[in-house]
């Protein structure tokens, strides 16, 4: 009989403790989303969209829920700073951000803060000795190889790496998706846009 109660007392206090286990589980969880809410309540009308608001750290039980939320965030963050940018200045932001992705180690300034016009050579300020006569060239191009517009063209400078002749050309991209991309590989080894 003995033996009997005090395998029962055992167990009732096991499972009160594994009760009490839980409901603090249960309250850490519950303390932690609550804290979340509580700091990115007001974070539409913050300015940056909360970008300073430091997160809770999240119990160990919900360490992956915590990293979730975060992407979570970052990605309604990203759509909602996406969304303020007019559209005419989309073709734009992705340029500078493909260019930042291959050019990311290999040269120090790529000209972020200024705009980017892509076709220089058909402008008059940045080409006026040959602006006259690329348009016309651009023009049969795009009839014989059938593309829309001119992501890229400019003057470049190409120097040998044997000899270090300098000799200057001239790069176009075009909206082809393999010519663009040979061209950003090209910028991201060489530092321009060279062969």
């Amino acid at each position: 009989v003995w033996r009997g109660t005090l395998a029962r007392l055992r167990y009732k206090r096991t499972r009160a403790a594994l009760k009490i286990i839980q409901c603090y589980r249960r309250y850490k969880v519950k303390s932690y989303i609550r804290e979340v809410a509580r700091r990115f309540h007001h974070v539409r009308s913050m300015k940056g969209y909360g970008k300073h608001v430091k997160w809770p750290s999240p119990p160990k039980v919900l360490w992956r829920f915590g990293e979730a939320l975060q992407s979570i965030y970052h990605r309604w963050r990203a759509h909602e700073l996406i969304k303020s940018i007019p559209p005419k200045d989309l073709p734009q932001i992705r340029a500078k951000v493909a260019a930042m992705e291959l050019l990311k180690g290999h040269r120090a300034d790529i000209g972020l803060h200024r705009a980017w016009h892509g076709d220089y050579m058909a402008s008059n300020p940045d080409n006026p000795q040959s602006a006259g006569v690329f348009i016309p060239v651009t023009n049969e191009l795009k009839r014989k190889d059938k593309f829309m517009n001119v992501l890229f063209s400019s003057h470049v400078r190409k120097v040998s790496s044997y000899g270090g002749v300098e000799v200057s050309s001239s790069r176009m991209c075009t909206k082809a998706a393999s010519k663009q991309k040979m061209c950003m590989a090209r910028a991201g080894k060489k530092g321009s846009f060279t062969d």
